[in-house]
């Protein structure tokens, strides 16, 4: 029976991962950050995975607090580049690796979608420790591995920007979005496919699917294009629409900056693995029908 472990355990990824119907006799186990910080931030790395005895592991764990990453460097650095580098030497040349990257390891300066060969220069602590992470497996000697580089990703779990958006429209608050970042919103489940499809094809094919990829939705839009998009949908599903406007991101005088521009052309990987992502749309009104039934 192939074993997954997955990296991960209550984050939007993660529980996407978990809801993804598998093919029959594969069995799943989802580290959470309990064990992570008592087996997999230790010597005993390696103990743990000859415990584990898995086939494939998906690393959905991450820290994403962008501005909170600029006063917590050490806690940013600590999942972003030392866990992949504990998971590459673990996984050596035998387990085949699946990783999880950032839109933010560029400065925005481009204005064409960005490829898997473009420079990185993130702006900020959170671009900075993601793209350290990258370097690590890239460097590690795998013969089986994916990055999977994705650009905004949102679901109806968590603390996420549809969620944060909703709440305050059902409060009857106005709406305050920047209108000078774009980028590419990337459902939750559609990024957890794409995990599957290059985890699965790995297995099969050690060679398949090695190397970095861009993996994103296909809608491009700033925040307060998406911000009226989800209000466009919550409007149609019974609610009442509040006042939205654009600001720019100086603004918000936010800790890190963000790239303007983060837009990622996924040709590679539907060139060489047959992924393609849809239009966020049916997303949209799918996470806004579940974030209002919460009421």
């Amino acid at each position: 029976m192939p074993k997954i472990v997955v990296i991960g355990e209550s984050g939007q990824l993660a529980q996407s991962l978990r809801k993804l119907p598998w093919p029959n006799g594969f069995a799943l186990e989802f580290i959470g950050r309990r064990r992570l910080l008592t087996d997999f931030f230790s010597p005993g790395v390696r103990a743990a995975f000859d415990q584990l005895k898995p086939d494939l592991v998906l690393n959905a764990a991450a820290y994403t607090g962008v501005d909170r990453a600029e006063g917590e460097r050490d806690a940013a650095s600590a999942l972003n580049t030392g866990l992949p580098a504990a998971l590459a030497s673990a996984c050596g040349e035998r387990v085949p690796l699946v990783h999880v990257s950032t839109d933010y390891v560029f400065d925005g300066s481009k204005r064409t979608p960005y490829l898997e060969t473009d420079a990185p220069n993130p702006l900020n602590a959170y671009g900075e420790t993601k793209l350290a992470g990258d370097r690590v497996i890239e460097s590690a000697g795998l013969t089986h591995w994916a990055i999977l580089r994705t650009s905004w990703l949102v679901s109806e779990i968590g603390e996420t920007f549809p969620v944060k958006v909703l709440r305050r429209a059902q409060a009857g608050e106005a709406l305050r979005v920047v209108d000078d970042q774009r980028g590419c919103p990337t459902a939750a489940s559609e990024l957890a496919r794409a995990m599957q499809e290059v985890g699965l094809r790995l297995l099969d094919d050690e060679k398949a699917a090695c190397g970095l990829f861009n993996v994103c939705g296909a809608s491009d839009m700033t925040w307060h294009g998406f911000a009226a998009r989800l209000l466009d949908a919550a409007e149609a599903a019974g609610l009442k629409r509040v006042p939205l406007q654009a600001i720019k991101s100086t603004e918000l005088n936010a800790p890190a900056r963000r790239p303007a521009y983060s837009i990622l052309s996924c040709a590679l990987i539907r060139d060489r693995c047959g992924i393609t992502q849809p239009e966020i749309d049916s997303d949209i009104e799918r996470m806004v029908r579940a974030i209002l039934a919460r009421r």
